[in-house]
């Protein structure tokens, strides 16, 4: 049960990297060369920071490596005990999704902006 909740877990984790460097190199072509990245924005919807177009559009993909693959890295996922194994897989779960959806939402709200400042 173990090593199948450790593949479960490293296959969820690949399925998410898909996911946010899919979306990141759509947005990637669709974006200008010279345009700068929304990365915060306030109450009213107004962008508060930005980052050059490489730093914007990679950020989240590079947290997300080195967040999902940290668990390997540091063979927390080779273990015994299956109460143990299952909490790390639903951890694992958990972050996977939240990242990527996390970078969906985060690329919904950057086209939104650059289309409304009429850089798309």
């Amino acid at each position: 049960m173990e090593t199948t909740l450790r593949v479960l877990g490293d296959g969820l984790s690949i399925a998410a990297l898909a996911i946010i460097a899919a979306t990141a190199q759509g947005a990637w072509k669709r974006i200008g060369k010279d345009v700068s990245i929304p990365m915060l924005w306030s109450r009213d919807g107004q962008p508060l920071a930005r980052l050059s177009k490489p730093l914007g559009l990679l950020a989240i993909p590079l947290i997300a490596i080195v967040v999902l693959l940290s668990f390997t890295l540091t063979q927390a996922t080779f273990t015994t005990d299956p109460v143990q194994a299952t909490i790390i897989f639903l951890v694992r779960a958990t972050i996977a999704a939240s990242l990527a959806l996390s970078q969906l939402f985060h690329l919904r709200f950057v086209i939104k902006t650059l289309q409304d400042e009429g850089h798309l």
